[in-house]
């Protein structure tokens, strides 16, 4: 019984030291509207400083994809003096188009997002709020938060003419419910807030929060629509992580025909 014992200990604990652990998830997906491939890195939910890796140790992990488009997809911050971590973010490759939307913590800790948008522009990252940008004629959409501000969905029937694909940044999944398919676009969207699950035991999800849906972790498909959920990086309320890895997701995008 005491063997039985210790090996049951020793088997969860190396489940637990391993539900820390950083996982790139890499996906795939074919799209019309591009003419060479196209890399996109996604992070959300950093929540800083509450995260299980250094930000030294982040930063080279996005630096090592070489991504052409970086996503930080909602609820950077945990604490309002952590914008510290912004002259980290300033050194993200160059080249690389990087883009964030605000999540529910960012409503909760800075009320007033302008601040926020002017430090996210001094480290050369596009703070999006129903606002639109393009890499490579793709348009990358991002919205409001669902639950701390006001995503306009209008957006995406305004960007449909002469768009055969775009790309929408939601930090709340339950907004996909609100995207509508269109069979004449490829809507891929990428969305965080769940965790997934964040303490979910051999996979069984105990709890998402409001604003997640019926959707708790990677991908969905609804018609032309496809979104994937990000576990994201860091936790909230408690500091804890259990059969939840951490994720970074690197998506290649590659054209129609290649």
């Amino acid at each position: 019984m005491a063997v039985a014992g210790g090996a049951a200990l020793t088997s969860s604990s190396v489940y637990a030291l391993k539900s820390v652990d950083l996982e790139i998830s890499r996906q795939k997906i074919t799209i019309s509207g591009i003419t060479k491939p196209l890399r996109i890195v996604a992070l959300a939910d950093i929540h800083a400083p509450d995260l299980f890796i250094s930000t030294t140790d982040l930063i080279q992990t996005i630096n090592s994809q070489e991504p052409d488009l970086l996503i930080l997809a909602g609820d950077t911050f945990s604490k309002r003096e952590f914008e510290s971590l912004m002259p980290e973010f300033g050194k993200i490759n160059t080249d690389c188009i990087k883009v964030a939307v605000p999540g529910n913590w960012e409503y909760s800790l800075f009320r007033n997002l302008d601040n926020l948008r002017c430090r996210f522009r001094d480290v050369g990252i596009k703070l999006l709020v129903n606002e639109a940008c393009e890499i490579q004629g793709l348009k990358i959409i991002g919205l409001d938060d669902l639950l701390g501000g006001a995503p306009d969905f209008s957006m995406l029937n305004n960007s449909s003419v002469g768009v055969s694909a775009h790309i929408v940044i939601s930090h709340c999944p339950k907004s996909f419910d609100f995207i509508k398919p269109d069979s004449h676009k490829q809507t891929i969207c990428i969305a965080g807030h769940t965790h997934g699950g964040q303490i979910a035991p051999f996979g069984q999800v105990l709890l998402t929060p409001p604003g997640s849906g019926s959707y708790v972790h990677g991908w969905y498909q609804h018609g032309n629509n496809c979104m994937y959920v990000l576990r994201g990086i860091g936790t909230s309320v408690v500091p804890l992580r259990i059969g939840a890895r951490p994720e970074l997701l690197v998506l290649d995008l590659s054209p129609i025909g290649s």
